[in-house]
């Protein structure tokens, strides 16, 4: 009854969001592919990569996750309201399996109560709202299920569960260490244990020869721009402290979402460059605590463990910690982490007493609240660029966007002015250049969008956008 619950209260917060629209990403994946809605493209989906329509960009590798694309096409159209309504299913039985696994190594009290904050953390939008989100949802729901299957001693099952979530997005591996983890601090005959890691083991090295196959020398590639990831262009230590920097900025976000936004890029985060930076020492100092809290007690408190590992892992991954990725900071990045922070705070027992737990709930409906909100933004391009730019007002890519909304509407004079102010923050933007383009075609001078439809493709040899505004004018 308490997972229906869980299940249910996370239909309702985003049930709104049914009635958005294609958004960012979901544009290029989902709605401008061709073969959309069709059966041959389910079984092409093993052997190509997940941005396959973008020449030079075979960066990722999802099958899982393009697959239920296709699958979602086929049974509910393509019509926006039928991927949004399937990413509102799958992200309620998350917060059903988040409940499932606690309840095997906490009370189940305890574990109802963990599961309810999660479903409601408004740095979820983002995830569930941008429908190409599904991928986070998707891989940490599949590595749940892994975790289940292990404690029913279903091994065959726990490690295709643990592909699954591998072939939905890159970040599962960190779910192998810590299915080794509590194997080996299980119960199991030595046996047992030995040849369970070797089969989880197994399963990961497949899924990353496969990848190297399909994805090629690409597979290690990163086409991410200054504006969209400026740490690709620093040296390594400077992307360590900056990486380091973000993790308190991370865990505000989860906890005090005042401030939400979809763009963090260029210039909206300030590159810090010194060790003694103020949000570098806190993150320091939460790296140096996490691993403090190796030598006491804590280190055989499960719960503790496991959410150090989901914290720290995924962050170690899509932080720019090892490497520069695709973006230098995204809400739906912190999926897993999230959970990490919430398994970690359960650990403070804040509803051991009657209230403590009137506090809880009160925080629940403030961060549902906040939740239902924000889905509101995600709604539209329109709405959501609009808004965020007000908060993102030192990104070129927030203003850039925002001023394509006003050009779109006619409305050239605003439009105008957020280029302008878009082109002080990074002139060099393709898709500013390409919003120039549009602003003069539209106003009449053909010659000045030629201009700058060129320049865009000078600049980002290639692009679509550009690409194909260039060819209607000609």
């Amino acid at each position: 009854m308490k997972g229906w619950k869980i299940f249910g209260l996370a239909l309702v917060i985003y049930g709104v969001s049914v009635f958005g629209g294609f958004i960012q990403d979901d544009t290029r994946v989902i709605e401008s592919d061709p073969e959309m809605g069709s059966v041959g493209a389910l079984g092409a989906t093993l052997a190509r990569p997940y941005y396959y329509m973008d020449e030079g960009n075979a960066g990722a590798y999802r099958p899982v996750t393009s697959f239920s694309f296709y699958l979602n096409a086929l049974v509910t159209g393509k019509g926006a309201w039928g991927f949004h309504l399937i990413n509102n299913l799958l992200y309620a039985g998350v917060g059903w399996l988040v409940f499932e696994v606690l309840r095997k190594i906490v009370t189940k009290k305890e574990a109802f109560w963990g599961a309810m904050v999660f479903t409601v953390l408004p740095i979820h939008t983002e995830a569930v709202n941008n429908i190409v989100g599904r991928a986070e949802i998707l891989s940490l729901g599949l590595f749940l299920l892994a975790v289940l299957f292990q404690f029913k001693k279903k091994w065959e099952l726990s490690a295709l569960m643990l592909l699954l979530a591998l072939l939905s997005k890159e970040v599962a591996i960190v779910g192998l260490p810590i299915l080794i983890y509590l194997l080996v601090f299980g119960k199991e005959k030595k046996d047992i244990k030995i040849g369970v890691v070797s089969f989880y083991v197994l399963v990961t090295v497949s899924y990353l020869i496969l990848r190297m196959i399909v994805l090629g020398d690409g597979g290690m590639g990163n086409n991410a721009t200054m504006v969209e990831n400026p740490l690709k262009f620093v040296s390594t230590g400077q992307r360590i402290i900056n990486a380091i920097a973000l993790v308190p900025l991370g865990i505000g976000k989860v906890i005090f979402p005042l401030k939400l936004s979809y763009d963090y890029s260029f210039n909206q985060l300030k590159l810090i460059s010194s060790w003694f930076d103020w949000r570098v020492l806190g993150g320091a100092l939460m790296m140096l605590l996490s691993v403090g809290s190796l030598f006491t007690k804590l280190r055989g408190n499960k719960v503790w463990i496991l959410g150090q590992a989901l914290f720290w892992g995924p962050v170690a991954i899509t932080g720019n910690f090892l490497f520069p990725v695709g973006t230098i900071f995204g809400e739906r990045l912190w999926f897993w982490s999230s959970l990490g922070v919430v398994m970690m705070l359960m650990n403070f027992k804040v509803w051991s007493k009657w209230w403590n737990k009137w506090i809880l709930v009160v925080l629940m409906v403030l961060f549902a609240g906040r939740t239902v909100v924000r889905n509101f933004d995600w709604l539209s391009q329109e709405r959501l660029f609009i808004h965020d730019a007000v908060y993102a007002k030192d990104s070129v890519m927030a203003q850039s966007n925002a001023a394509a909304m006003y050009l779109i509407k006619k409305d050239f004079v605003r439009g105008k002015e957020l280029l302008e102010k878009a082109e002080t923050i990074y002139p060099d933007y393709p898709e500013l250049m390409n919003n120039w383009g549009m602003y003069y075609w539209w106003s009449g001078d053909t010659g000045k969008a030629r201009e700058e439809f060129e320049a865009c493709l000078k600049e980002k040899p290639g692009y679509y956008l550009c690409e194909s505004n260039l060819k209607l004018i000609e």
